[in-house]
């Protein structure tokens, strides 16, 4: 084989050194989107609430209340003129309230929200009941404030601030305060049941459109405690048989109102 010139050796050092030297084409990905920012319309933005106490601590809460007044806003055409039945879990949970009450002639709205205090209620009382022109109230709230140890006192303020709401914008509209309902033994519930009820009752007597539901005595057993045959094995949320129990106490009062002939 002939000897190749030194020149061309060179040239070809040279070229592989070139190749070596050339850096490697820079890879390229696509941008990562930042993780969109989530705004909650149904909760204060500085977190402030218009009444003292606790909000609840459940840690899915805050998405229950999102869920429940996205589906509020939704209906709430078709549920104007109701009456409105205004709480927490053991409202929400009344799945047969339509039928229970079908009857009075008069169409019912559930604006229950699970884990709901009273804060939070004085806090979307506008948006989710006041603005449904309601023909009449059906209010039961506090056993979630008492779960949170704000005191009865400070829970019997934040329902006067509701009522005092409510009379500012329907003055004479019927109102069903139902009675704290028992619950277990644990954490002096009965005593603490006991005070706020009576406090409760007290604020109804101030206002001559509003009428106490007991919905504390047929639950409860002779020391405080919920009637084990009507709650679930948690003694705070009723079955079927502790529904039954709050459509007979508040039936009267519901027909008393004679809605349907006004």
């Amino acid at each position: 084989m002939p000897k190749l010139p030194r020149f061309v050796f060179s040239l070809f050092a040279v070229a592989l050194g070139l190749t070596a030297a050339e850096p490697a084409a820079p890879t390229t990905s696509a941008p990562v989107a930042p993780a969109p920012i989530v705004v909650d319309p149904f909760w204060p933005a500085d977190g402030i609430f218009p009444v003292s106490g606790k909000t609840s601590s459940w840690s899915g809460f805050r998405a229950a209340n999102m869920r429940r007044r996205t589906l509020f806003a939704q209906h709430q055409a078709e549920d104007q003129n109701a009456i409105v039945f205004v709480g927490d879990s053991i409202t929400e949970g009344w799945k047969t309230l339509a039928q229970d009450f079908a009857d009075l002639g008069i169409k019912v709205a559930n604006r229950g929200i699970g884990g709901d205090t009273t804060p939070n209620l004085v806090y979307r009382l506008q948006d989710d009941v006041l603005a449904l022109h309601p023909r009449a109230l059906v209010i039961l709230i506090g056993t979630n404030d008492l779960g949170e140890h704000t005191t009865p006192a400070q829970i019997a303020d934040n329902q006067r601030a509701m009522l005092t709401r409510i009379r500012a914008a329907y003055p004479t509209i019927p109102i069903a305060w139902c009675l704290v309902m028992p619950r277990g033994a644990a954490d002096t519930y009965p005593e603490r049941i006991r005070d706020l009820n009576a406090r409760l009752i007290e604020l109804a007597k101030s206002d001559p459109h509003s009428t106490v539901c007991d919905t504390f005595t047929p639950l409860a057993q002779d020391d405080g405690t919920s009637q084990p045959e009507n709650f679930n094995k948690d003694r705070l949320h009723l079955n079927a048989d502790g529904y039954a129990v709050w459509r007979a106490t508040l039936t009267p009062i519901l027909a008393n109102w004679k809605l349907a002939a006004k």
